[in-house]
């Protein structure tokens, strides 16, 4: 009786076991009914209602089979070579007495700009003359000694001092006429006009004043900076490109240039730096402009960002309004059936000439119909569906 008993018990310990691993399987939502696992599939897919999609203006399209360049992309700033650049100083200190200049101010090669009242200006102009009248006695004096040297023997010593005297002072008459035409004054003016009581200050370029430190009176020192003058006939871009893309960089290469203030502009590489600069170790390459029309909207000093076509490949490529962006991966939507549409996974790679982005999928897309407008708002249906209900 006891075994039977027993044997009872083990029976139904058993039957008890099998009923809740049988309830392990199932799942009770709240409601009472039974659900299986969901399909991967149909997770990624969401039907619109018919509101929903008149309310998107859903728009389709088809994925396309295109030539895009690989390109690498570069950060860089508008800048000036060095010979449209002017800075604008006197070796002389003074008092500006006259001053025309406004940062901005458009002006010409050779025209005045200010004049400087200066004492070592009126002194430089006295040595000369006076070292000036000096050398035309002196030449007098080397022909007189001469042509007592040549009837008598004794005077060659005084024919020789003569010759030297002439020497030193022509010398310093020379360095003092240089010295004059580095201040913007001519021998020719001097001795026409007589001393002048002001230097001139006038533009060795033309172009537009950047930098302007003088104003009426001001006291300057000698090589102070008191304009920058900028020529912007010509402008460049310096870009800086990454050390792992440098190798990548040739010249001549085509290069697609987008600045802050424009749009883009086509320009090309014409010099590559040979060694990398800075704690970034980055490379420094020298663009220019093709369109002189385009190159003039630059400014400089603005920044720009860039891309250099280092080669070109067959991709598939999708509107750029079809894509739902996620840093360099993101989502494309196709049509599954009318309203329902499944999201798929997407790589996101170059642009092509056309604007269309070069993608990467999981899936063969040929023959597929694609939204290419309403992505992102399908989108933000299918994040609000995934969203957990309280």
């Amino acid at each position: 009786m006891k075994t039977n008993h027993w044997k009872k018990l083990v029976g139904l310990c058993w039957l008890l076991s099998a009923a809740l691993l049988s309830c392990q399987t199932e799942t009770q939502p709240t409601d009472g009914k039974a659900t299986t696992a969901p399909d991967s599939t149909a997770v990624n897919e969401i039907t619109l209602t018919g509101p929903q999609y008149r309310a998107i203006g859903v728009e389709l399209g088809v994925v396309k089979n295109e030539t895009v360049s690989s390109e690498v992309r570069a950060n860089g700033r508008v800048d000036l070579p060095p010979e449209n650049r002017a800075t604008v100083s006197l070796p002389i200190g003074g008092k500006i007495k006259y001053v025309n200049t406004l940062p901005g101010q458009r002006v010409r090669r050779g025209e005045l700009l200010a004049t400087l009242e200066s004492f070592d200006f009126i002194q430089l102009q006295q040595d000369y003359l006076q070292n000036s009248g000096q050398l035309t006695f002196l030449q007098k004096e080397l022909e007189r000694q001469k042509t007592l040297s040549a009837e008598n023997a004794g005077a060659r010593k005084n024919y020789e001092r003569a010759q030297a005297d002439y020497a030193a002072t022509q010398a310093l008459t020379q360095s003092l006429a240089a010295k004059m035409k580095l201040l913007g004054l001519s021998v020719g003016a001097l001795e026409k006009n007589g001393i002048a009581p002001a230097a001139r200050i006038v533009s060795p370029v033309n172009g537009y004043i950047t930098i302007a430190n003088i104003n009426l009176g001001k006291q300057v020192m000698p090589g102070e900076e008191l304009l920058e003058i900028i020529d912007k006939s010509h402008m460049h871009i310096e870009l800086n490109v990454f050390e792992q893309d440098a190798p990548l960089i040739q010249k001549g290469q085509e290069v697609r240039v987008i600045p802050a203030t424009g749009q883009p502009m086509q320009a090309y590489v014409h010099l590559v730096g040979r060694m990398l600069e800075g704690e970034s170790r980055s490379l420094n390459v020298h663009v220019h402009v093709r369109d002189e029309k385009r190159e003039s909207e630059l400014i400089p000093g603005e920044y720009v960002t860039a891309y250099i076509r280092t080669g070109s490949r067959p991709a598939v490529t999708v509107p750029p309004d079809a894509l739902v962006r996620k840093g360099a991966s993101g989502f494309i939507y196709i049509e599954k059936n009318s309203r329902e549409f499944r999201r798929i996974p997407v790589e996101i790679g170059d642009t092509a000439d056309s604007g269309n982005v070069a993608v990467k999928t999981p899936v063969d897309l040929t023959g597929q119909k694609l939204v290419t407008k309403g992505a992102y708002l399908i989108d933000a249906e299918f994040a609000k569906r995934s969203e957990p209900e309280e």
